[in-house]
């Protein structure tokens, strides 16, 4: 979509730590102009510092187990001045009851990978219901040679927290009803900025 609109960048790069999926965009996206995909470690070097006017990352940050090193590769690739795009679903507040009982019920049915949605105690609904900024509870984590966490105990806030940290905060956006805000949306938007200093 990126490479496909009228004021395209001249270069994108998808990243991924997975081979089997650099290789399928590969075979499926590699004619498209300006676009190539390449191993996530590949951002380590030299050559990336400051490369990227802008850096896209959607429905990620909340699988993520180590935060802080993607934090930093995300500062590290960043130009001064480029922004930052990040999105991520919202499990908390009420979208967090709905979600599962979507999920739940999903899983009943036999449709997608939902039949393993991890479960919530009543004491675990309720920090999610009402979490605020901090880490409300311990997340589960998942695999050996690829950790990565599943939704449960994902908190937006708390990551849009760190983000902030490093980067500046420009807007938050919801996502699929904007007027309502992020606190009873499905999906949140964050728009940053890296500083030039």
């Amino acid at each position: 979509m990126l490479c496909s609109a009228p004021d395209r960048p001249s270069e994108a790069v998808g990243v991924e730590l997975d081979e089997y999926q650099i290789n399928d965009c590969r075979t499926r996206l590699g004619r498209t102009v300006g676009l190539s995909f390449e191993p996530i470690a590949g951002l380590d070097t030299a050559e990336q510092s400051e490369r990227f006017d802008a850096v896209v990352c959607m429905e990620v940050l909340e699988h993520v187990v180590d935060l802080d090193t993607v934090i930093t590769r995300l500062w590290w690739v960043l130009a001064r001045g480029g922004t930052l795009v990040v999105s991520v679903p919202v499990e908390t507040g009420v979208p967090l009851l709905v979600k599962q009982a979507a999920r739940r019920i999903a899983g009943w049915r036999g449709i997608g990978d939902y039949s393993h949605t991890s479960s919530y105690t009543l004491a675990e609904y309720w920090a999610g219901v009402t979490a605020g900024r901090a880490q409300h509870m311990p997340r589960p984590q998942y695999g050996d040679e690829l950790p990565f966490h599943d939704h449960k105990g994902f908190n937006w806030m708390a990551l849009c927290g760190r983000l902030s940290q490093r980067f500046t905060l420009e807007e938050t956006l919801a996502s699929p009803i904007a007027w309502l805000g992020p606190h009873m949306a499905s999906q949140v938007w964050f728009v940053m900025r890296k500083g030039s200093a």
